[in-house]
């Protein structure tokens, strides 16, 4: 009887939608006067995977919500097919990308902004706007004056694409796919519809039209409103919140449960009704087992970027089982744990029920209306049947406000996606030499590149030779690089410098060293180029911040000479690793040949640049040390030195390096005022000239000679070692 009374109210002062409203009123009281359900509360689907189907509603966003939006436009995946390599008989490697444009339709109201994006739960656009990933995106508000987006009318025919007003939407535009798995991701973002909280007194007279007024002072983070009525928009808030539906002067009032009328109306008890005897007051009360142990609440958390919370009663002795509440609504802690202990002591607290006729008077009893019984306790009146002379009311035990206004509450621990800006791009172009695992057959060119801010990623790299560009992919993941905060002096290649020190400032707060103590001639000794120079590094020490302390540095590494040179304040230090390596292929670059190289990230107003001469340091030999010219009494000569490998591996003790080359082979030359008076090949590192060889030669007897080793390789020579007289007249 009840929901016949309250519908036909509702429908008076709305129409079907008002019905319907008015319909919730009298659900609300069998659901009070029966068992509570298992599960309350519409479920928390607004982070599911984005749809694309037809007939899919799309919610109205009010606050700030996280959702998952629908697809309502799409082009096919578009392949671009790139090939590389295929030079001097080999075969080419043909690789495959994807990308796509997209329309998602996230709100069917208008909103103030886009914040957050997330795809497949990681972060690609920041707070500030600043996507992590390659993507252009327009945003359409949703208002009513909104216009096409150009895309889709040029993918239209014409005057066929509409201009989606009142939807607020967003269009990618050629989304490169690879950072997806070339394929397209699931997508959430936040929906901004107004800065602040969301009273709902606001968000329940938008929803209804008017048609409901809503005295509450009850705020929330965000709301995301759908169903087929207005009931079902709002009935998720009158189910969990503390609020309820009545009915004032033939409107809906949506209050605080808390709002009772400054007195209590006092009802007169009715015997008989048309001299009729009525029933007696019935006074009911559920069994106790009725009372869950105790109350769960899931809803959005704000401080989990909208991912689902939940919030639990502890539980109570006497209880059974357990009331779960959905709310998809945004929350805080603090808020859904008080909704939760709330909902709990209605439950526990106001289980009473009572029902009589009473006497008509001229006060018109409606649903909402407070009485009190005569045993001196306070109710609400749920439901009313008049007849003559008297009225039938039904009501519950008015509640009480048991639950502090101060409750507590934790989100628990969350490990969100680091929103970090990008910055901009830095780049070096390195021509390698032989490292273990290289190729020992072919010149290795390397680009590593790294960002100014811990947020970057990667970036698009072009190569210029001669006067074509040609794209070559994306760099490797980011190299640790810095620069160089002391000037470092010159120093005798080859040779450990335990002097100098070298305070490196890494880019950004991402990088770190790995602190050390050792041989810079260990084998797993690090490896830094600094402006051009190798240098093995034996200490490194952290100062603090990003600064770093190197020391104990064999210089001159790796040179196709043997220098080590000084080096300014803000010079470039790499790590050298090869994770962070994107190596050339040797079929695009020739020997002597200069490499320009264009680097450009998604923050990088203007592409990095850097230029390099390719010079073969991998399949180059390097220059012999240590050289020794002993003259003898009889006018001979004992030259000998010591050979080093273009493949470094670390100083063992008694270990000589591997050679490398197919073999050992030197050629020997004696020089006077620049000009070579005798050459010699030999397949050792020493050689013994007679004194004969010596006068063959034209010098004088006196005149002090130079010598000149050069290491002979697969393919190349090494710069000469110089060396003159080390000894006389050893016997």
């Amino acid at each position: 009887m009840a929901t016949l009374v309250l519908t036909a109210v509702g429908s008076a002062i709305g129409g079907p939608i008002g019905g319907a409203i008015g319909a919730a009123i009298g659900q609300q009281i069998d659901a009070e006067i029966f068992a509570p359900p298992a599960r309350q509360g519409s479920r928390l689907k607004e982070l599911v995977v984005q749809t694309s189907s037809y007939g899919t509603q799309i919610p109205g966003i009010f606050g700030a919500m996280r959702v998952a939006g629908t697809v309502i436009w799409a082009t096919d995946l578009i392949e671009q097919r790139t090939k590389s390599g295929g030079g001097k008989g080999q075969s080419a490697t043909v690789n495959y990308s994807y990308r796509v444009s997209l329309a998602v339709a996230l709100s069917s109201k208008p909103v103030e902004r886009i914040g957050r994006i997330w795809a497949d739960g990681n972060l690609i656009r920041g707070a500030g706007g600043d996507f992590k990933v390659d993507a252009q995106m327009r945003v359409h508000h949703g208002h009513e004056n909104q216009q096409p987006d150009p895309l889709l009318a040029s993918a239209e025919a014409a005057g066929e694409c509409p201009a989606h007003r009142g939807v607020a939407y967003v269009v990618f535009e050629d989304l490169q796919l690879a950072e997806f798995g070339n394929r397209i991701p699931s997508f959430t973002f936040e929906v901004v519809e107004r800065d602040g909280p969301l009273p709902l007194s606001s968000f329940i007279g938008a929803v209804s039209g008017g048609e409901i007024n809503a005295q509450t002072a009850f705020e929330i983070g965000g709301f995301a409103a759908a169903g087929g009525s207005i009931r079902e928009a709002i009935s998720p808030l009158l189910e969990i919140c503390p609020l309820e539906l009545v009915v004032r002067d033939s409107r809906l009032v949506v209050r605080d449960v808390s709002a009772q009328q400054t007195a209590p109306y006092q009802i007169v008890i009715a015997a008989d009704e048309n001299g009729r005897a009525l029933e007696p007051p019935k006074h009911v009360m559920p069994p106790a087992a009725n009372i869950p142990a105790h109350v769960s609440l899931r809803y959005h958390d704000a401080d989990r970027d909208y991912q689902a919370g939940i919030q639990q009663t502890s539980a109570a002795p006497g209880g059974r089982g357990e009331m779960r509440l959905e709310l998809p609504a945004v929350l805080s802690a603090a808020a859904a744990k008080h909704l939760a202990e709330t909902k709990d002591s209605a439950v526990r607290y106001g289980r009473d029920y009572w029902s009589a006729s009473v006497t008509v008077t001229a006060t018109a009893y409606q649903p909402g209306d407070h009485f009190m019984s005569p045993d001196g306790r306070i109710w609400q009146i749920s439901e009313t049947e008049i007849g003559l002379g008297t009225a039938a009311i039904k009501a519950k035990l008015a509640s009480k406000n048991r639950i502090s206004n101060n409750i507590a509450g934790a989100s628990g621990r969350h490990v969100p996606s680091a929103d970090q800006p990008i910055g901009e791009t830095r780049i070096a172009v390195v021509d390698l030499p032989l490292l273990a695992g290289g190729d020992s057959n072919k010149p290795a060119l390397a680009i590593f590149a790294a960002g100014t801010q811990a947020g970057w990623k990667r970036a698009a790299i072009s190569m210029r030779l001669g006067d074509q560009w040609t794209d070559i992919g994306v760099t490797a993941p980011s190299a640790i690089v810095g620069s160089a905060r002391n000037a470092l002096a010159p120093h005798a290649a080859y040779l450990v410098d335990t002097a100098s020190t070298l305070d490196v400032e890494l880019l950004n707060t991402s990088m770190s060293l790995a602190l050390r103590d050792s041989s810079p001639m260990a084998q797993d000794a690090p490896i830094f180029w600094i402006n051009g120079e190798f240098v093995r590094v034996g200490r490194i020490a952290a100062l603090g911040g990003q600064v770093y302390r190197l020391s104990i540095l064999c210089r001159g590494g790796y040179a196709s000479a043997q220098q080590a040179p000084a080096h300014p304040i803000g010079s470039q230090v790499l790590l050298m690793d090869s994770a962070a390596a994107l190596t050339l292929s040797a079929n695009n670059f020739a020997l002597g040949q200069t490499v320009s190289i264009e680097a450009q990230g998604i923050g990088d107003a203007m592409p990095a640049s850097r230029t390099a001469t390719v010079e073969g340091r991998a399949i180059m030999p390097l220059p012999s040390v240590h050289g020794r010219a002993i003259r003898n009494s009889d006018g001979s000569f004992k030259l000998e030195w010591k050979r080093c490998s273009r493949l470094d591996l670390g100083w063992v003790d008694g270990v000589d390096q591997a050679l490398v080359e197919d073999q050992e082979s030197y050629r020997v030359a004696i020089l006077a005022n620049d000009v070579v008076l005798r050459e010699w090949l030999v397949a050792a590192n020493n050689l013994h000239v007679s004194a004969g060889e010596m006068a063959a030669t034209g010098m004088a007897q006196n005149a002090l000679p130079i010598f000149h080793v050069w290491h002979i390789g697969r393919f190349a020579q090494s710069e000469p070692l110089i060396f003159g007289v080390s000894q006389d007249f050893h016997n």
